[in-house]
């Protein structure tokens, strides 16, 4: 049998201090962990600690930064509905990862099987991302290119407030 990670262990690893932890992190990935420790209450030892086991168990997958892409100037932003042939999947998926402008991927079920979010410099680019990168993909059957007028929320993370919350009411 594979060595696959016990998802029950990972949720018990998920106490109220861990959630804190994650909720700072989460708005913030470079705030020094004795600052985390301070907003808390804790050690910052403890802090280091326990974000050590939360990403040996996968719970925090990396630190990253969150960039404008507008300003960038990938200002224009779509989503890309796929069909595809059956039993194709695996190796559309492997060639989507290879595009750079394909921000995610998510199998779906119902009209599309595979829906992606992609980010373009212009509608030229757009075209070229859609015809020539994504389209020519062997067994892809038909899109759907969706744009995206305006955004007026797009997060990474769930908020953790009332987990947070229904956590210390325990206590």
């Amino acid at each position: 049998m594979l060595n696959q990670p016990n998802i029950d262990d990972d949720i018990s690893q998920i106490d109220e201090i861990n959630l804190k932890i994650i909720n700072i992190l989460k708005k913030d990935s470079s705030t020094p962990f004795v600052d985390v420790a301070k907003r808390i209450g804790i050690s910052d030892a403890t802090v280091h600690m326990r974000v050590k086991r939360m990403m040996a168990t996968g719970i925090i997958n990396k630190f990253t930064i969150s960039v404008s892409n507008d300003l960038l100037g990938y200002d224009h932003m779509a989503f890309l509905g796929i069909n595809i042939s059956p039993g194709s999947a695996d190796q559309i998926i492997s060639d989507l990862l290879r595009v750079d402008e394909v921000l995610e991927m998510h199998e779906m079920h119902g009209k599309f099987d595979l829906l992606l979010k992609i980010r373009a410099k212009n509608l030229i680019h757009m075209r070229d991302i859609v015809e020539n990168k994504v389209c020519k993909i062997p067994h892809i059957l038909e899109s759907e290119l969706m744009t995206v007028l305006k955004t007026e929320k797009e997060e990474q993370t769930v908020s953790l407030d009332k987990d947070i919350e229904s956590k210390t009411s325990y206590v």
